[in-house]
């Protein structure tokens, strides 16, 4: 948002002749990333404003307009973390790329020649390695979850999320390969899997049940706000992953478990950021699939913004589904989700 659209959204506000704690709100929220210029074009309004401030309002946006240096410099300190490691991180993924050198992905899978040749030649073509944690430098309003505050707002991702690596996050588990998802969907086993929930409104918990078989071969969307103490249980029809998928530096790609949870972190709901768990991305989006065969592909609005701006390059996701070996409907192309 430009200092011209704070003015408008400030006039838009007061035409009532006052400002109210919603007005307030509407004022943060309008502006997106708030940067020093548009700090001070808030700062500015509000102090010239001559109708009626409520003083809970008046106080909600001082409050508010305080927290950003301090956001700021908590960005900026993230970001020099994140630039300082990403180096050691960088080579790692590139030594795992070497074209002709038996190498292992970091969930353990043989690396194909053909899945280097592509990452390679994409990220000398200027294509993104990107770290989820890295911040945009200035906060954002945000009014989407619970309460509205003042919080980071990640770069190529919404959530900047260091999740760690074990349990149904452990790289061996995420891990989607032809040959992984094969031999799960084709061979008989027993599981457990979503049976319903016990409770009510926002107080449920997750039932399981055993069930025998050949698991579903599906990928598809995953999402409920109950408790789940079995976090690699599975979804209906026996279905490992959630939709949620990413492509990380090694070429290799992951999907969220379908519980969306791990026992390192039992409260958080899993998301797309939370399968960099420390290292660097080249992709992140939604992936579906129907009897083995990938029928969509989509890149997250996040990317598709930086690439649309030219800010960003990243990986051809179908490309590399096919490198991999992976079967892919008739036609398939790459949504922009943005």
């Amino acid at each position: 948002m430009s200092v011209g659209d704070v003015k408008s959204a400030f006039k838009r506000i007061t035409q009532d002749g006052r400002i109210d704690a919603k007005d307030v709100d509407d004022l943060l929220k309008s502006a997106g990333s708030i940067d020093k210029e548009e700090e001070l074009a808030i700062k500015k309004a509000a102090d010239s404003f001559t109708g009626k401030f409520d003083p809970d309002a008046k106080t909600k946006l001082k409050e508010k307009l305080g927290e950003i240096s301090y956001l700021r410099k908590e960005a900026a300190t993230i970001n020099k973390g994140v630039a300082k490691n990403a180096p050691k991180l960088v080579k790692e993924a590139a030594d795992k790329l070497k074209v002709g050198v038996a190498t292992k992905s970091y969930g353990g899978s043989p690396i194909p020649d053909a899945v280097k040749k592509l990452v390679n030649d994409a990220i000398k073509n200027g294509a993104k390695t990107y770290d989820v944690r890295e911040m945009k430098k200035d906060p954002v309003y945000d009014t989407e979850h619970g309460d509205p505050e003042l919080t980071l707002d990640g770069k190529f991702n919404p959530y900047g999320q260091d999740q760690i690596a074990e349990d149904s996050m452990a790289f061996d588990y995420t891990e989607l390969t032809p040959a992984k998802f094969t031999a799960d969907t084709t061979t008989t086993q027993t599981w457990r899997e979503l049976d319903g929930y016990t409770g009510s409104g926002n107080n449920q918990d997750a039932k399981f049940k055993n069930v025998t078989g050949k698991p579903s071969a599906n990928i598809t969307a995953l999402y409920d706000e109950a408790n789940w103490d079995e976090t690699k249980a599975r979804g209906p029809g026996g279905q490992k992953y959630a939709n949620n998928f990413a492509i990380l530096a090694d070429g290799s790609m992951h999907c969220v478990p379908a519980s969306r949870r791990s026992k390192a972190d039992p409260g958080r709901i899993l998301t797309t950021a939370s399968l960099a768990r420390g290292k660097p991305m080249l992709f992140n989006g939604h992936i579906e699939m129907s009897n083995g065969v990938v029928t969509y592909i989509g890149m997250s609005g996040r990317l598709c913004k930086l690439q649309a701006k030219g800010e960003a390059k990243f990986v051809d996701p179908v490309a590399l589904l096919k490198a991999w070996g992976f079967q892919t409907a008739p036609g398939l192309t790459m949504t922009k989700e943005g």
